[in-house]
């Protein structure tokens, strides 16, 4: 499984995060690495891992990658995280102008979706830096060290809600000295069942909830990829005509997320995957994001074939979002 995040997002630490900021990330995630069952999966997270403090922890390799990175994105898309998608709906220039306004993860120097032991780790790491702002830490951390004031403060960073300082405060309170303004937790409620129930998107790794009924989640708020399906959904999926139909139509695919798109010609499509002609390398075996005018997919390169200029790619569904559910699904603007 390849990591398709850059460092900063797979250390959940801000692109202009001190040193010692990375360092604890690092160590508390090697840490939960050991306690995962799977070893396999602990090797190659452990390399990525590896990887990216190799390059954050030596200032003249981490200028290098810096100025690579920001090439192409600014310090404001890095820092937001799942909240720089098309998806959700990023913080407004003139949002965080009103009443209070700062970014508590931006406080912290994580990343939105960083996980709860990261936020302590970071605040108590932060504690001790230099010139830092100890009210404001402890007013960033009281919020997002508990998870109903997070989830609230998260809807108004992606604009479904609005700030209010009354309804960030935790209600159901379990005090703890020694933590600023008595840092609350809550009475583990329905939170801790949905982390429980946390699956990752197929193509850049982020945590989702798996929710049941008609309002589930079908698209990653992180890259916008689809979601795998309901069993009722896909078995309906299977059962829909594998027709194979030849076209032509130019979209977008990417290797990585966030990353700039490389463009493809579609040869043909069915509901199971498609052919396209591809402008760059690609490996047997590689996962790709896929964007075209009538449906997102990620897909899997499961045959290769040279063509000069192009490569011919034989793409695998394995989970696809059409613009129409039924009927002429197969429609394409060139």
């Amino acid at each position: 499984m390849k990591e398709r995040r850059n460092f900063y997002r797979s250390l959940y630490a801000q692109p202009d995060a001190p040193l010692t900021v990375i360092q604890v990330n690092y160590r508390i995630l090697m840490l939960k690495l050991r306690m995962h069952p799977d070893h396999d999966y602990v090797e190659l997270q452990a390399g990525y891992l590896k990887a990216a403090m190799t390059i954050l922890n030596d200032p003249l390799k981490r200028a290098i990658y810096d100025r690579q990175l920001q090439k192409r994105y600014s310090i404001r898309v890095l820092s937001l995280g799942s909240f720089a998608s098309g998806i959700v709906k990023s913080v407004s220039d003139c949002a965080m102008t009103q009443t209070n306004r700062r970014n508590y993860y931006r406080v912290l120097q994580i990343q939105p979706d960083a996980p709860a032991e990261i936020i302590t780790g970071s605040y108590q790491a932060l504690l001790h830096y230099p010139f830092q702002n100890i009210d404001l830490l402890g007013e960033a951390y009281t919020v997002l060290a508990n998870p109903a004031a997070r989830l609230r403060y998260d809807a108004y960073l992606a604009g479904k809600w609005e700030y209010s300082e009354k309804s960030l405060m935790p209600v159901d309170q379990v005090k703890h000295p020694g933590y600023p303004n008595d840092a609350l937790d809550v009475v583990p409620t329905a939170v801790d069942g949905a982390r429980m129930a946390l699956s990752h998107c197929i193509f850049c790794h982020a945590a989702y909830a798996k929710q049941t009924g008609p309002y589930q989640q079908h698209a990653c708020l992180e890259c916008g990829s689809p979601l795998p399906e309901s069993t009722e959904t896909s078995f309906e999926q299977k059962h829909r005509t594998n027709i194979r139909i030849h076209m032509r139509g130019k979209f977008e695919y990417y290797l990585f997320w966030p990353d700039t798109p490389s463009e493809g010609i579609l040869q043909d499509l069915s509901p199971r995957g498609t052919r396209f002609f591809a402008e760059t390398t690609l490996d047997l075996h590689e996962v790709i994001k896929i964007d075209a005018p009538n449906f997102r997919a990620v897909a899997k390169v499961i045959h290769l074939h040279q063509i000069q200029p192009f490569v011919s790619v034989g793409a695998r569904f394995l989970t696809v979002k059409f613009e129409q559910e039924r009927g002429g699904f197969l429609a394409v603007h060139v």
